[in-house]
């Protein structure tokens, strides 16, 4: 499979509205590069009820002028990867009720996929705003076969990137993936999925299940093992999401609640480059809040400024 990099998540707002107001409408378009931001206190609480004045973005050390805040009104897009190779039979119950505990949390205003991580990906349910038929979708999951983990990934990430390339509306985009194993069956390689990811702006949580039961399988495997979870890891890392551990399928249920809070909890900012693009370069970005705020903020590392990757404003 050939990677192609995808398009820098940029958005203008429509209305005449000054900057930091919360009811606008976003389409794609070149002004702008939108962050979704996570800001927690030591304690991991989130912080809600900044303003546009309590964050500044650097992009490669350089300070750059926020012209976008919005901390609830931006669409959701969320991807659902769910590992249902033969080693989940046992726990895929659990893994079912806990991923629809999440799609039920969803706005009428988001969307959800389905995305199944077998020997071969698919996508038995593109993205759609029908909740109930997301839920039916994931009821419907059955084990079989070996693991393309990194090829499930690789899709999901594709179909955000012609969601965002095609739609006018700019809607906030999430992986949510599940996997209790290694990657058995890709053709796309670590390094490539990684990069890939780097560059999508798409916010990945994983949850890399490694229960008692899945390390007496992995006795023999321990590098593979750390390897597949430093993996998810890092893919979460660059991205600004999160990775969890669970010991079993029971703490499932507690950790797809944790992120949908996190999701509901979260900031886009945007700002316009200060430096022009189109040299392919990966541009390293940075949030910070107020020195006397005891918190920190959480986005992904950074974006492509790829010249092909730009398109004209769309619509009026």
């Amino acid at each position: 499979m050939a990677l192609i990099l995808p398009a820098v998540v940029i958005v203008t707002i429509d209305s005449a509205s000054p900057r930091g107001a919360q009811s606008q409408t976003f389409r794609s378009g070149v002004d702008m590069v939108a962050l979704t931001v996570t800001v927690t206190d030591p304690n991991g609480k989130y912080v809600t009820g900044l303003t546009d004045k309590d964050f500044t973005i650097f992009e490669d050390g350089v300070e750059q002028p926020l012209t976008f805040f919005a901390s609830d009104v931006v669409p959701l897009d969320v991807a659902l990867l769910v590992d249902t190779s033969s080693s989940m039979q046992a726990d895929l119950p659990l893994v079912q009720a806990a991923a629809s505990g999440l799609v039920r949390r969803l706005r009428d205003c988001d969307r959800g996929a389905v995305v199944e991580i077998k020997g071969a990906a698919s996508i038995p349910r593109p993205l759609t705003s029908d909740r109930s038929l997301i839920e039916r979708t994931i009821a419907s999951l059955s084990t079989s076969g070996t693991t393309a983990l990194y090829d499930a990934l690789y899709i999901a990430l594709k179909e955000f990137e012609h969601e965002r390339r095609t739609a006018a509306e700019v809607r906030r985009q999430v992986v949510v993936l599940l996997s209790d194993g290694l990657d058995t069956h890709s053709h796309i390689g670590f390094d490539d999925v990684l990069d890939f990811a780097r560059h999508t702006g798409v916010s990945t949580y994983a949850i890399a299940l490694r229960g008692d039961a899945a390390r007496l399988r992995r006795v023999d495997q321990d590098d593979d093992t750390l390897r597949a979870e430093y993996t998810m890891g890092a893919v979460a890392r660059e991205s600004g999401g999160r990775t969890f551990f669970p010991k079993s399928a029971k703490e499932l249920r507690s950790i797809y609640d944790r992120i949908a809070t996190e999701l509901e909890n979260q900031y886009e900012l945007g700002y316009s480059p200060a430096r022009p693009g189109g040299d392919g370069s990966f541009r390293r970005v940075d949030v910070r809040l107020p020195a006397g705020m005891n918190a920190s903020a959480r986005t992904r590392t950074g974006y492509s400024s790829s010249s092909s990757e730009v398109r004209p404003k769309a619509g009026p």
